[in-house]
């Protein structure tokens, strides 16, 4: 690897040099001096246009031709190294996209011809320094896990997770280089290739932000491990890191003699250590994870001055603290705090390895942010459906968001519950003090552990049981199994009493760190760009967290990505003020606020706590450029400082600016914060302006409802697929209109009495009764049915307790039964696994499966082996249900093997079978049809275990078709067309049985709870018809604001039905 490398960047070298120097030289040599002796006169000029060419102007073209090529391509060249040399991307110039790309790969590959140099030659060595001299901050350590937070009940998972170090690559990376600074040696690229397929299909090209796992370094000696030295190292400071203690670095010294150098060399010498050397740190206490530094003891800090709240640094003894690699966890319940018993690594080798699709900065400390969005999303989903029309499905994202979306939807699943917990917790501390008349304790920060959340506050406070304090009153932990009433009452609508409560950074013991900057004025400096990424986190967060409702947050020069996140919340202002002017708005406000204080006699947080006064007391954040001129910044920066805790404000300055008083948070080239004033040294959020975009994209399309017709599966031919859309309702291709085919004898519909009927009779509408009832010519009925002559066995072999086939339950509770070889373990897996290769109507190669589940190829071939003899022998082909993957039917279609199981009966495809057959063949046979159907189902569709949920499992519904999403319109619009025949012909019992099943698998569709209505008003319970019709529709609400309009087709219904809600007897 080495010489080839040396050779490609010699190569690309070579090529430089002639384009920047040789060209021109070339081009001189042969007499086209882009300089002219002399300007051509007017008659030259004539002359050139006028008469026929003898070539001269043929060269003429071709030498200004030349020398614009060499113009465009010297400055792309130019411009890219400039870039590398400044660790930054290289500008986009518009139209030049070709030559820059050409620069761009040869700098790249020319880079490697000093990349591979031993770092002793290449790198200029660290200044020297005393060995007793201070340590400077550490950079950030690549064994930092940024896993999600999680619950007990996963910690096992994480752990396993946990083993492999991570690295981040940033700008100016190659593969050689990683391994020869993070490993010791540039050969060894390909072990990091190997850990990391997607990176392994194009070694060559990785991509900034993109996070690897790293192989294991080399072991050290028994009783040491080793450590590779960075930038600004000194002996002295790893020691201080590492050991504690400054003094000892002659013990690191000692011990990395014999330590072989790359280059082949050794130290010599305790005051010059190079960039790349490899320390054996000796240590008679278990090693740190390798790949990085321990991290530093906890130490006290000194209690935060008055003037503003600070986070103190908490006095846990260190021995408590949970080790590196365990997860902070505040669960949802008592009931989860007792954790499960350590997972079989078997069982949790799937998680080990970051799917490529993970967006990183809603990971790690940022799985807050993961866990809000992931509630406000579902909220607004549930929203969407409830306006849907029958017939009809919502409009997925768009494909460029599914990472997005598996990110938040699989992170963030995991840690809802541990944000749902946060907000409880501080909702019921505030009650608590409401109640007992107590100020609310001033808070600085929280920190979350892998067994308590932990308040710091900025002045001793006394907190009741079951909290748990130190003796200064600072500090007070809280475990989570402590039950949620004895911290304080449940308030219908409590204030959050902390609303600028945001995440900061994952501490080395993976703590995630939450400082509250209400009426902070808050400086970030250090790195521009992972500033500006620390910038959009917190706008993100607070537009997001359930603890912020109310707040306004006003993006000024910064994070304007964001605008579409959450417009209730968060607005981005042009910085030339052509939309207003929040900085003055925010100063009148906040001088409000203080003479509301003054009334009050009381601070902000107790006032909104306490619900004091007559208005509410929302918060306000202010994000602004450094560089902002506008000088009523510096009067409010003034106001906030001058006044804490009682402006309810709090300015974020991205960027140095003079004269700001208030908390500096200091960004690092690593990644890495600090809050010098409180010891903290973290890893820190972030959102790059790419996942800041794809946040707010993400939202915004759950903001807006598009109703689409249901795909189809166009390449889908033959049998029962030919005739249906995904959620198993005829094609409209195959169907024919109610009105103008109303007397045809020829044809049949589901609901064949007139429309004017079932308009008095039910909770639906004309255009419901087109979409769900058309009418449907005999031809198409025996088409139907001869396409699927097994459907009725098929049916009889599933309602059988002994069935022959295995069977794979979706409309419910995930679950499989099968005749073959017994799991004993890793069973949601495995079920995952089948249901994946089970629903592609063409099968999945081994690429797929390895890709979907972030496995490798060897992993995915063994895991289909044991899904084979789990499902057994097929008895109708006497050959494996999952055959050899050469000899499936879909191999001969697609012309590769792939993985497909033969006669495997899934409740899914049962249930369109049948709505298919049933919709063709109309009357009463087809609604027994559809009644078969319905008694398939037993819940929520894909109702996974939670274990596959934290796990990470069933993202891949999200990509492309969403099945779930298309199963649960079948059931709720098959539901419907029984209901409403059901009403029309007075059988109760079967309306209610219909509706309350589609009530059952998809709870926020407004379609069930007005056909709910109807058969409560028809069964003569027109109390609780208003009931349903108040409180479930009429004045519900997904979020914590007024109920919003009411959907054109409820509207409509409800118009047309008011006599539901008589009181009279029927």
């Amino acid at each position: 690897m080495r010489t080839r490398t040396r050779l490609i960047g010699l190569l690309a070298t070579l090529i430089l040099l002639g384009i920047v120097i040789g060209l021109p030289a070339t081009l001189l040599a042969l007499g086209a001096n882009p300089i002219p002796r002399s300007l051509p006169t007017l008659e030259q000029l004539r002359s050139a246009v006028t008469t026929p060419d003898d070539g001269t102007l043929a060269l003429g073209a071709i030498k200004v031709i030349a020398w614009a090529s060499w113009i465009i391509l010297t400055g792309s060249i130019l411009l890219e190294i400039t870039a590398r040399l400044r660790h930054l991307p290289s500008p986009r110039i518009p139209g030049l996209s070709v030559p820059q790309g050409a620069a761009r790969r040869l700098v790249t590959a020319a880079l490697l011809l000093f990349v591979i140099s031993p770092a002793s030659a290449t790198i200029a060595s660290a200044a020297p320094a005393s060995p007793a001299s201070a340590a400077t901050p550490a950079a950030v350590s690549t064994t930092v896990d940024r896993a999600p937070i999680t619950s007990p009940s996963s910690t096992a998972a994480t752990a396993a997770a946990a083993t492999k170090p991570t690295y981040t690559v940033r700008p100016g990376d190659t593969l050689t280089g990683i391994a020869e600074r993070e490993l010791g040696d540039s050969e060894r690229w390909h072990d990091i290739a190997d850990l990391n397929p997607a990176v392994a299909r194009h070694p060559d090209l990785i991509h900034v932000g993109t996070v690897l796992v790293m192989p294991s370094r080399p072991p050290a000696a028994a009783g040491s491990y080793t450590y590779v030295v960075r930038k600004g190292d000194t002996l002295s400071g790893i020691a201080e890191r590492e050991l504690g203690d400054a003094d000892k670095y002659p013990l690191i010294f000692e011990a990395s003699r014999d330590t072989v150098q790359p280059g082949g060399g050794h130290l010599v010498d305790p005051d010059v250590i190079d960039v790349g050397q490899t320390l054996t740190i000796p240590t008679t206490t278990p090693a740190p994870p390798p790949a990085g530094g321990a991290p530093a003891p906890s130490t006290p800090a000194p209690a935060p001055p008055p003037s503003a709240p600070r986070p103190a640094r908490p006095d846990h003894d260190p021995a408590d603290r949970e080790p590196a690699g365990s997860v902070p966890v505040v669960p949802s319940g008592a009931a989860q705090a007792s954790p499960r018993p350590a997972a079989d690594p078997a069982e949790v080798v799937e998680a080990a390895t970051p799917a490529p699709w993970a967006l990183a900065g809603l990971t790690g400390a940022g799985a807050i942010l993961a866990g809000s969005l992931l509630t406000l999303l579902r909220r607004r989903r549930h929203a969407q459906f409830r306006n849907r029309w029958p017939g009809r499905t919502l409009a997925a994202p768009a494909p460029e968001l599914a990472p997005v979306e598996k990110t938040v939807t699989t992170v963030g699943g995991q840690s809802a519950p541990t944000v749902e917990r946060i907000d409880d917790i501080l909702r019921r501390l505030a009650a608590a003090g409401s109640a007992a008349g107590q100020p609310m304790p001033v808070l600085a920060a929280v920190e979350l552990t892998a067994t308590h959340l932990v308040l710091h506050l900025a002045d001793p406070a006394q907190l009741p049981a079951p909290w748990e304090g130190t003796d200064d009153g600072l500090h007070w932990k809280i475990a989570p199994e402590t039950p949620l009433d004895l911290i304080g009452p449940r308030t219908p609508d409590q204030p959050a009493p902390y609303p600028l409560l945001v995440t900061i950074g994952l501490g080395d013991h993976e703590q995630v760190w939450l400082l509250n900057i209400e009426d902070l004025n808050v400086t970030i400096t250090g790195d521009p760009t992972y500033g500006q990424d620390f910038a959009r986190y917190l706008a993100a967060e607070v537009a997001c967290n359930p603890w912020s409702a109310g707040v306004q947050v006003a993006c000024l020069g910064v994070a304007a990505e964001l605008g579409s996140l959450n417009p209730d919340r968060i607005h981005v202002y042009d910085p030339a003020g052509t939309d207003g002017d929040p900085i003055a708005e925010f100063l009148a406000d906040a001088v409000a606020t203080v003479d509301r204080v003054d009334d009050a006699d009381t601070d902000v947080t107790t006032a909104r706590s306490h619900q004091v006064g007559s208005d509410a007391w929302p918060a306000r954040l202010l994000l602004v450029d450094a560089a902002n001129p506008n000088p009523a910044l510096d009067h409010l920066i003034d106001l906030v400082h001058a006044h804490t805790g009682r402006t309810a404000t709090s300015v974020v300055v991205a960027g140095p600016r003079p004269s700001v008083d208030g908390v500096v948070l200091h960004l690092t080239d690593q990644g890495r914060i600090s809050l010098p004033e409180a010891g903290l040294d973290l890893v820190a959020v972030g959102l790059t302006s790419d996942e800041a975009l794809g946040c707010a994209s993400l939202l915004a399309h759950g903001d807006t409802v598009t109703h689409i017709p249901v795909p189809v599966d166009a390449a889908a031919t033959q049998g029962w697929r030919a005739y249906t859309d995904e959620a198993g309702a005829l094609r409209a291709d195959h169907t024919l209109t109610r009105h103008d085919h109303a007397d045809d004898p020829t044809t049949v519909t589901l609901l064949d009495e007139s429309d004017e009927t079932y308009l008095q009779a039910a909770a639906t509408t004309a255009e419901d009764l087109q979409a769900l009832a058309p009418r449907v010519s005999h031809d198409v009925r025996e088409d139907v049915e001869a396409a699927d002559p097994t459907l009725d066995d098929d049916l009889a072999m599933w309602r059988r307790d002994d069935s022959a086939l295995p069977k794979l339950v979706l409309l419910g509770p995930v679950r499989a039964t099968t005749r073959g070889k017994p799991l004993t373990k890793r069973k949601p897996y495995m079920t995952e696994l089948l249901a994946f290769i089970a629903l592609r109507r063409l099968g999945a190669t081994t690429d797929e499966v390895a890709d979907t589940f972030g496995i490798t190829k060897a992993k995915a071939r063994d895991y289909v082996l044991t899904i084979r003899q789990w499902l057994g022998t097929n008895p109708r082909t006497k050959d494996y249900h999952l055959p050899d993957a050469r000899l499936a039917p879909a191999a001969a279609i697609r012309d590769v093997p792939v993985y497909q199981v033969i006669d495997l009966l899934i409740d899914a495809d049962l249930f369109r079978r049948l709505r298919v057959r049933g919709q063709a063949r109309g009357g009463q046979e087809g609604i027994a049809d559809l009644r078969a159907a319905l008694s398939l189902v037993q819940g929520r569709p894909f109702d996974f275990p939670v274990e596959r949920e934290q796990g990470g499992g069933w993202a891949w519904l999200l990509d492309g078709d969403r099945i779930d999403e298309h199963l649960t319109v079948a059931i709720v619009d098959v539901a419907h067309v029984v209901t409403t025949h059901a009403l029309a012909a007075g059988d109760l019992r079967l309306a209610r049985m219909a509706t309350e099943t589609a009530a059952l698998a998809a709870p926020y569709e407004e379609i069930p709870r007005l056909d709910l209505a109807a058969v409560a008003a028809a069964e003569g319970h027109h109390a609780e018809a208003q009931r349903i019709i108040r409180d479930e529709i009429c004045n519900r609400t997904d979020d914590d604001n007024a109920p919003p309009e009411l959907p054109t087709r409820t509207e409509e219904i409800l118009r047309r039905r008011q006599g539901w809600t008589d009181t009279k007897a029927s």
